[in-house]
């Protein structure tokens, strides 16, 4: 293994790349922005421009560097990540200032003010050029600009990545049935699942029992950590099984209804093979809260799951080696021996296997929906969607823009000619002798535009990542990488019209509110045939069935049925 000289990366190599619940191989090829081979010359551009039916403004070159012969100015608003360093002064916007002659002027907004601000933007008609962060598509798409042309025009590096993937361009069509923004942010593989079940293996060990993997093995063991005093104090002091909520991101319980057949999320439908199912009304959902009652009634769960705040419940993690099994984002939320950090001696429960073989887990949509919107008051939106290709053309820019300068946090090695990347171990005197900050998230705030960078993080990327040899066992990505196979996603990432968001939006509210209190009641004290066929009947007051169909009207436009 060589590491790779950074000069000016040529041709993306699109690898693996993950969708829904499965990780699927498409292979191809994009060119950067910035390769002048084969570029028609000078005098020839703007008969080729309007050949190709584009901005016939000689100012503006539809292929190669510069963008634009002479100097422009857009504006483009963006959330504040770092008061250390404005975003004019990061590397990586004057790099592409001087690649590309677009100057950005860049509108900073407070994370805090972000939604009020650009509401009013859209309500008094006051938009920059263009918006780098959350955008309420369904209802603003008639203020932004159509970008198909420009993108089929002007964009190879973008149009070659959408050809290799399923879910793009799909994920960005507006109402309207056309592209009016683009996806940025970070499709790390870490993030596809939330909640995992930590469990404390050293209780493992000490009372004798192997990772469990099913329902049935999953009770024995929370009952040996419930009578055998793993932790050895003497005290009747241990919690076999805690969880903070019934669905959240990271502290939820809602993956114990998997080896029933159901999954359990924000939208609480899942949908497999194109088709929405409505979770809190199947059979298996009914299963899964009677075992659920079970271990509850017999002290295997804490006796305060639903009732504590994040705080009470991230101070039950760190109360020290009481915990058998936690659900987290990581492991890392579970503490032992006063406080000491618990991954590794945590380790995530596999996806456990129902009766008739079931697996499943709920994972999120590694696609993204949007981020950079083009607004129509833009002169020349040509030349930001040659700008935006020209920060998505290669994996180096995907790492400075979201990461820094090379050499930092990461560095590109050569394998077999292939482009790999690989992230440093960031120390005290590393991020000393780099600005003096004091921690990773200070860094890669202040040095790059991190979360809510242009440069989309893609899976393909993630997949191929490394890291060097300091760097400490990741738990969490390994766990994540073994659950996949067994994943269900709620709802695909896209925009529905608004008549349908905002009308799923009503029915939700209450079945969330109404499903909340189900859970835990069935959870604590029960649930038997009657109390079912009650709750059958709520949901049908609550139009569990009109909201589910508006789910499905969802995903059928998606898919374009």
């Amino acid at each position: 293994m060589k590491r790779k000289t950074m000069t000016k990366t040529g041709a993306i190599l699109v690898s693996a790349v993950l969708l829904g619940s499965t990780l699927a191989g498409c292979a191809g090829k994009a060119g950067t922005s910035g390769d002048v081979q084969g570029d028609p010359k000078p005098e020839t551009q703007a008969q080729a421009q309007a050949e190709a039916g584009g901005n016939t403004d000689s100012n503006f070159n539809a292929q190669g560097l510069p963008i634009i012969n002479e100097k422009e100015t857009f504006t483009i608003a963006v959330p504040q990540r770092s008061t250390l360093k404005a975003a004019s002064q990061k590397a990586c916007v004057i790099a592409a200032e001087e690649a590309t002659n677009v100057h950005i002027e860049w509108v900073e907004i407070p994370q805090s003010g972000w939604q009020e601000k650009i509401n009013i933007m859209f309500s008094t008609d006051s938009l920059p050029d263009a918006v780098l962060g959350d955008v309420d598509i369904a209802r603003n798409y008639e203020q932004l600009a159509p970008l198909d042309e420009y993108l089929e025009n002007y964009a190879p590096a973008v149009t070659a990545f959408f050809d290799s993937r399923d879910d793009y361009p799909a994920s960005l069509i507006a109402p309207d049935g056309k592209i009016h923004c683009l996806p940025i942010g970070d499709e790390s593989t870490q993030n596809i699942i939330d909640s995992q079940f930590w469990i404390n293996t050293d209780w493992l060990e000490k009372v004798g029992k192997e990772m469990p993997q099913t329902p049935e093995e999953f009770k024995d063991v929370l009952i040996a950590f419930r009578d055998e005093d793993p932790n050895g104090n003497g005290v009747k002091d241990e919690i076999p099984f805690t969880f903070a909520k019934a669905w959240s991101w990271g502290t939820a319980m809602e993956n114990l209804f998997g080896p029933f057949g159901v999954v359990e999320n924000e939208y609480h439908v899942f949908t497999k093979d194109g088709k929405v199912t409505f979770s809190a009304g199947e059979q298996g959902y009914y299963d899964a809260l009677a075992w659920m009652h079970d271990l509850y009634k017999e002290g295997l769960i804490d006796k305060d799951v639903f009732t504590m705040s994040d705080e009470q419940y991230s101070a039950r993690g760190a109360s020290g080696d009481i915990i058998g099994v936690m659900a987290g984002y990581s492991g890392d939320e579970c503490s032992v021996d006063n406080g000491a950090p618990g991954e590794g001696r945590y380790k995530a429960v596999p996806v456990l296997k129902g009766k008739d073989g079931t697996q499943m887990v709920g994972i999120n949509n590694v696609t993204k929906t949007g981020g950079f919107a083009i607004s129509r008051n833009c002169k020349n939106p040509e030349a930001l969607v040659r700008w935006y290709d020209y920060i998505n053309s290669s994996l180096e820019m995907a790492l400075t823009w979201g990461r820094g300068a090379e050499g930092v946090w990461w560095e590109i090695l050569d394998e077999n000619g292939k482009e790999v990347p690989e992230f440093l171990t960031m120390t005290a005197e590393v991020l000393e002798a780099n600005g003096g900050y004091k921690s990773i998230p200070e860094y890669r705030n202040a040095e790059s535009f991190a979360g809510t960078t242009p440069s989309l993080w893609r899976n393909e990327y993630d997949q191929a990542l490394q890291y060097d040899d300091k760097w400490p066992h990741d738990w969490k990505l390994q766990a994540v990488k073994e659950q996949i196979p067994f994943g269900v996603i709620g709802l695909p990432a896209g925009t529905a019209s608004l008549e349908n968001a905002e009308r799923r939006a009503i029915l939700i509210a209450d079945i969330d509110t109404y499903l909340q209190k189900f859970i835990a009641d069935s959870v604590i004290n029960g649930i038997d045939d009657e109390k079912w066929e009650t709750h059958l009947k709520n949901l049908e007051n609550l139009k569990a069935e009109e909201y589910t169909a508006l789910c499905q009207e969802y995903v059928d436009s998606y898919s374009g049925k």
